[in-house]
């Protein structure tokens, strides 16, 4: 078994119908936090979607925490009305376009950017 340095991890949590509301009604400032690719990202998984931070693997131990409370932060400035518990925040692999292409030729998936590995 090896090791890929390459590889980036998402961490995020599921986009309820709660947040998939404040989403759509977030303000034009808020949305930068979500829109882009610089603070979070939309990224699906079959049929659901996830928002979260996109970072490169490889990451140290004692910064998971801080990863955490920087996802749930952000989120509650968009979703103040929501609960968003730190618990919420799991931790994926991110599969990159042409592996997802490659590996299920026949799902069709949004082309728009990295989905979360299905293992």
């Amino acid at each position: 078994m090896n090791l890929d340095k390459s590889g980036q991890l998402f961490f995020g949590c599921k986009i309820d119908s709660k947040l998939r509301d404040a989403l759509s009604q977030a303000k034009p400032n808020e949305r930068r936090y979500f829109e882009g690719t610089e603070f979070l990202t939309i990224c699906a998984f079959d049929e659901e979607q996830w928002i979260g931070k996109i970072l490169e693997g490889g990451l140290n131990v004692t910064e998971v925490d801080d990863i955490q409370r920087n996802v749930v932060s952000i989120l509650r400035r968009i979703a103040s009305d929501i609960r968003i518990p730190p618990s919420s925040i799991k931790i994926f692999v991110v599969e990159q376009e042409r592996e997802a292409e490659r590996s299920d030729a026949s799902t069709t998936r949004d082309s728009r950017g990295p989905y979360i590995a299905n293992y």
